[in-house]
């Protein structure tokens, strides 16, 4: 029977009955036999379980090496979605037990990305809890502990073998064409044996006592009945010469002791459940139940990784990426709630959420279907919420002048309610168009350009010059000078209709061959957003002059300045006609 560990709440903690050991796990075995005792592998089961009172408990376990990876990010909601949906905790604990790589760096970096995803954990790093500590460099003497308990048992056994002795046994099975399998040369040594080396002070591992015959099953909750043999495991090690833990030990005794009732973890993980199983009978633990979660494959069905774009979720964040999009777009990877729907909140996918749901198949990770849920969940903010959002990104670009040096602050305060509705205007106007809110900057600076020049003369403006585009202008340029167009803009979106109306009758012209004239003249461009709320824009932006420099805007003056030097004849004969206008611009 385990002993009472420090800060592990066996008190809380039920016997469960066999009737109640829900993952069914069947170990078929011969029986070992060792120096002290004979006992079976199918342990029975002892009064420390990993449930408390029924709980489920899960946990996301990171090895702080380096960055989030979407793989890991997914593998944490599911265990998130589990966890809520079931009334349950959800524990973040810190595999650091690779001393090397480890970093401090890194794993404020995981954390921050958890958080940001909106993963909040029930106990772990920051929030503490009763099973802690929650990082396995904090936790040696607790390995140590039931290290020594499987050494009494007979679980466990002194190795004293060298590199050399353990690279030659791999060679001889290599030959033999046979897994590379410990022989077990220091499983039957006498005591005498033992205690020479002992006092020699040979270094030693510590080797778990594998059977010889029989097999391992288990019913895992995505993949189903999942088998080993166990001749082709051979006895390994669980804490190193130096002391260290080996991470399969580890990783059983931190479940265990912190009653975590569900492992859910990626598939890459599913051979290290015999030897874990093998561990939780021999300490006398019950099993959780598993379930492991397929890998998420790139296009080409390869393993994600770095040579495929970004794949953590730091570089998702840094490159605009919204989290509740991530979230949504992660849980899809492998699992759906048998409708056609794609678009969930967080709350709505704890709601939906069940491990029966998740495909075994590898999910295939695609950024442009990324984007597009980005782009959706970016058009449903609230949009208060989206202006101030994009705004802030505008600020933090330049794009929108927000420093003035006028002396009277009333005079400031009226520019700012300026800037706040244009900037409000500008968002609701291009927002159809911006998947990540970057995208917004060129957006901005589209709508703010006129490339003219290049329209005129490009395949597709050539019908448009040739329907009496130069009649429109003149027509156009009549209505400007004459201060009819700009009174209509000051009269807003419903001046503006009623000076086209009126426009048109003059032209003898409506619809398509009145629109498309006005779109290039007035916007330079054959396509984008609704052209009348783009020149109302562009006159406000222009008369408050809250554009920087940097958006290379031109404003309403200057594109009639431009549209002046415009030599139409010239066009026509598909010469340069335009070169002076664009000087004249700049």
């Amino acid at each position: 029977m385990a002993s009472i560990v420090a800060a592990t709440p066996w008190s809380r903690i039920r016997t469960i009955t066999k009737l109640e050991l829900a993952p069914p796990i069947f170990l078929q075995s011969s029986v070992y036999y060792c120096k002290r005792r004979r006992f079976s592998v199918a342990a029975s089961l002892s009064t420390n379980t990993n449930k408390v009172d029924g709980q489920v408990r899960v946990r996301f376990a990171p090895s702080p090496t380096g960055n989030l990876h979407v793989g890991g990010a997914r593998t944490a909601l599911f265990n998130y979605l589990f966890a809520r949906s079931k009334g349950g905790k959800f524990v973040l604990r810190i595999e650091d037990t690779d001393l090397e790589r480890s970093t401090k760096e890194s794993e404020e970096a995981v954390l921050q990305d958890l958080s940001w995803l909106g993963l909040d954990w029930d106990e772990g790093p920051g929030v503490g809890g009763d099973y802690g500590p929650y990082r396995q460099s904090e936790r040696n003497s607790l390995y140590k502990q039931y290290a020594d308990k499987l050494l009494e048992s007979g679980h466990v056994y002194r190795c004293f073998c060298s590199n050399e002795e353990l690279e030659k046994m791999k060679e001889i099975a290599k030959l033999k064409q046979l897994p590379p399998v410990y022989t077990g040369k220091w499983a039957t040594a006498t005591d005498a044996e033992v205690q020479k080396e002992l006092e020699r002070g040979t270094p030693y591992t510590y080797r778990f006592r594998v059977p010889k015959d029989g097999s391992l099953k288990i019913s895992d909750l995505i993949r189903g009945e999942v088998s080993w043999n166990l001749d082709t495991l051979g006895d390994f090690v669980i804490m190193r010469s130096n002391g260290q833990p080996v991470y399969n030990f580890c990783v059983t005794v931190d479940d265990a002791t912190m009653a975590i009732s569900h492992v859910i973890r990626a598939e890459e993980h599913l051979p290290n459940t015999l030897r874990q199983a093998l561990i939780y009978k021999a300490l006398g633990f019950s099993m959780p139940y598993f379930a492991h979660v397929s890998l998420i494959l790139a296009p080409d069905r390869s393993k994600l990784s770095k040579r495929h774009g970004a794949t953590s979720v730091g570089q998702f964040r840094e490159m605009g990426y919204l989290p509740q999009a991530m979230v949504n777009y992660l849980a899809l990877l492998g699992w759906g709630d048998g409708t056609e729907n794609e678009f969930f909140t967080l709350k709505q996918l704890v709601e939906k959420f069940t491990i029966e749901r998740v495909n075994k198949s590898g999910a295939i990770f695609d950024s442009t279907k990324l984007r597009w849920m980005n782009g959706q969940h970016l058009r449903a903010i609230p949009s208060n919420e989206l202006t101030k959002l994009i705004g802030e990104r505008w600020k933090s670009t330049e794009t929108v002048l927000y420093g003035f040096s006028f002396s009277f602050f009333r005079l400031f305060c009226w520019e700012l309610i300026c800037i706040n509705l244009l900037e409000q205007e500008a968002i609701q106007l291009l927002k159809d168009g911006i998947d990540l809110v970057p995208d917004s900057d060129k957006a901005l600076s589209n709508l703010l350009s006129y490339p003219l020049r290049d329209t005129l003369t490009s395949s597709e403006g050539k019908s448009i010059v040739e329907d009496n585009l130069s009649e429109v202008a003149a027509h156009l340029l009549a209505a400007y000078d004459g201060g009819e167009l700009l009174a209509a803009l000051e009269e807003g979106h419903a001046g503006w209709q009623k000076w086209v109306k009126g426009f048109g009758k003059t032209l003898k012209r409506k619809g398509k061959s009145l629109f498309m004239p006005l779109r290039v003249l007035l916007t330079g461009k054959l396509h984008g957003p609704d052209m009348g709320a783009s020149i109302l824009l562009i006159h406000k932006a222009g008369t408050h002059g809250i554009v920087s420099p940097r958006a290379e805007f031109v404003t309403l003056d200057e594109r009639f300045k431009m549209l002046r030097q415009v030599d139409w004849e010239a066009l026509k004969k598909d010469q340069p006609a335009l070169e002076s206008a664009a000087a004249t611009a700049n």
